[in-house]
């Protein structure tokens, strides 16, 4: 029986702690939810914009409704020698209603502005914010460090307390939500061609075509492997099984389906093995899945392999190696087997690269904690059409394509 498709694991609420003053948080929650909403998330709730010095009591301050732009002015006027904080409660319950709406809808994130004093008091917005969390909505807030005691009381400690720079809130968001990340971000197309090769599969469209690895028998009362059983389905129905399905077919036909859109021949990046990053580093340098000539670009690499050979590390040693590491190269295949959101974590602080023909080139994946990319590119389709459909492996179809290799840029953040 085939099982259910893959949902995403749950959020527990995130706070931003900072000191007085929230000027920066704001415009920090502002462009995450900004950033998801433009990659196809859906996103509500509410923003804080301040005009003015740029602290709490602005001289103009106003909410904003992340799903619809609209903008609720919660400024008292009282004057400019006024030395209390002018938030309007009026102005802020009218835009309350943002974020019944967004629950309501069912959104991927809703993002409330902040717990402060009105919240900390069991007002302003303190209801729907923790209404939401019990409905396990997933919810981002931020919090005052002077009101930390009592956000803690109020979520019984349920929550994760996020430093305010956008990698910790990326962190928060979850490596398991890039699947569908990418998903959103393929244009749907016609599909010319699937191949289904015993060690690689392929999809093809008018704009580009697209290789994965295939990573185990597929899955006992999953559909055959037939022409028939892709004909007639687009680029990102297809794509969609990266994300859902739990048949090792399907997931790799879904991550071509991805390289078919994201490794098209016009993606420009540095040619080259991905692996050859990592030749100068000094410290301790991991690898997870074998490479062809590994031992020779990195000799002093540790090796950790699903199925180790000499010398090399089972995939126990994850646990143990990774953390501390200074970097990381991990095989293509680990997306395709859903293995890499774990890797992810546990090499927080590493410099991570993910290299191998199945590699998507796309810079969505650099906020998920990757700095590196490189993955193929097919020059000669029907040389790689031929190859992968006669059992070919990547040696034999890397003649007719190109390695591409995609660097985080360094001021992203």
């Amino acid at each position: 029986m085939p099982l259910p498709p893959a949902i995403l694991p749950p959020l527990r609420p995130g706070a931003v702690i900072h000191g007085p003053g929230s000027y920066g948080v704001d415009t920090l929650l502002d462009g995450f939810s900004a950033e998801l909403k433009r990659r196809g998330f859906r996103v509500g709730g509410l923003v804080q914009r301040n005009h003015g010095p740029g602290d709490d009591c602005a001289e103009r301050m106003e909410l904003v409704d992340v799903a619809t732009g609209h903008a609720y002015d919660i400024t008292q006027k009282l004057g400019r020698e006024s030395q209390s904080c002018r938030v309007d409660p009026t102005g802020v319950a009218e835009a309350s209603q943002a974020i019944r709406n967004a629950v309501a809808s069912g959104v991927d994130l809703l993002v409330v502005n902040k717990f402060a004093g009105l919240e900390s008091h069991g007002d302003g917005l303190s209801d729907e914010l923790l209404a939401a969390i019990a409905e396990g909505v997933p919810v981002l807030t931020s919090v005052g460090s002077r009101y930390l005691n009592e956000w803690q009381t109020a979520t019984g400690g349920f929550c994760d307390l996020l430093s305010p720079v956008a990698d910790a809130l990326w962190r928060w968001w979850g490596p398991q939500r890039m699947y569908q990340d990418l998903v959103q971000g393929v244009a749907d197309a016609d599909v010319r061609r699937v191949v289904t090769g015993d060690k690689w599969v392929l999809v093809e469209t008018a704009d580009g075509l697209g290789v994965a690895a295939r990573q185990a028998p597929t899955a006992e009362g999953a559909a055959e492997d037939t022409a028939q059983r892709w004909t007639g389905r687009g680029l990102r129905d297809l794509a969609a099984m990266a994300a859902q399905s739990w048949d090792p077919l399907e997931i790799a036909v879904g991550v071509a389906a991805l390289n078919a859109h994201y490794n098209r021949p016009d993606v420009t990046g540095v040619p080259g093995n991905g692996l050859d990053l990592f030749a100068s580093v000094e410290g301790r340098v991991v690898v997870i899945g074998g490479f062809p000539q590994l031992a020779r670009r990195l000799p002093r690499a540790k090796v950790i392999d699903m199925n180790p050979q000499e010398g090399e590390y089972p995939e126990a040693a994850c646990d143990w190696l990774l953390p501390g590491a200074d970097a990381v190269a991990i095989t293509a295949s680990a997306f395709a087997n859903r293995t890499l959101p774990r890797l992810l974590r546990v090499s927080a602080g590493a410099e991570v690269a993910m290299v191998g023909p199945g590699t998507p080139l796309t810079p969505r994946l650099f906020d998920y904690g990757i700095q590196s990319l490189a993955g193929f590119v097919a020059i000669d389709r029907e040389a790689v059409v031929r190859t992968i459909a006669g059992g070919g492996g990547s040696r034999d179809f890397h003649p007719y394509g190109r390695m591409v290799t995609l660097h985080r840029p360094p001021n992203l953040n």
